[in-house]
């Protein structure tokens, strides 16, 4: 049996939150309720910063919106992960972020014009052939604020044998339910669209706005969305 690498629980707790699951996180007993208390260290709120007034600079060629997650959210509940139940974070600090593919996504599925043309001169291509698009999103950082970035939530499901494959075992009413714990996000992100032309009129950045916020809003990001997961509030 190979040896595992004990870390006390103080270095734990100063450990960056993406590191701690992918590599040391116990896969029978994660201890997400400890990860859930974890604040935001000032590394991540001087980045943060920056990178806000980076683009706070920029604003007459992009859109910036501050949205609020109404309940909860989970980007990257797919992605691989020692406990099956991945989530999205920064590599450099940990904190939760929201990929610019993601918000474009959900971004090109709201416009329904048929031929397809305001989508491709928004966005581009959707095969990523031809010309980039009119706005760049970026990834979307999560707010810094008093309290964690984190909340467990749990999924139960009650015929763990019959979900599993196993042909021989029908669902039955005598299964037992297994919770499976989860990290969820809660807290504000803020968005940012680039424009890579001029805009005199800002025309398309009102539009662009509208389409952000309203997408958003009515059908959010990331998984569970059916259960009202990833929804924003501007």
């Amino acid at each position: 049996m190979p040896n595992r690498l004990l870390i006390s629980p103080a270095e734990l707790g100063r450990a960056n939150t993406g590191l701690r699951l992918n590599k040391y996180v116990d896969r029978e007993n994660p201890e997400f309720a400890l990860i859930a208390q974890r604040k935001v260290d000032s590394a991540y709120e001087m980045a943060f910063r920056r990178w806000e007034a980076y683009w706070r600079k920029r604003e007459e060629e992009c859109v910036l919106c501050k949205g609020r997650v109404i309940t909860r959210m989970i980007v990257g509940l797919g992605d691989e992960n020692v406990t099956e139940n991945g989530i999205r974070l920064s590599t450099t600090y940990g904190t939760p972020i929201i990929p610019g593919s993601s918000v474009k996504g959900v971004l090109r599925a709201r416009i329904s014009d048929t031929d397809g043309r305001l989508r491709d001169f928004l966005f581009g291509g959707e095969d990523g052939d031809g010309d980039a698009g009119y706005a760049s999103l970026q990834d979307a950082w999560w707010i810094p604020e008093s309290q964690s970035a984190f909340k467990v939530d749990v999924l139960t499901p009650h015929h763990t044998g019959y979900y599993s494959g196993d042909g021989n075992r029908p669902p039955s009413e005598l299964d037992s339910p297994t919770p499976v714990p989860f990290l969820t996000v809660r807290g504000s992100f803020l968005f940012v669209a680039e424009f890579l032309s001029d805009d005199p009129d800002g025309q398309w950045k009102r539009f662009f706005r509208d389409l952000m916020v309203g997408a958003l809003e009515r059908d959010g990001v990331g998984a569970k969305r059916s259960s009202g997961y990833g929804r924003f509030q501007f």
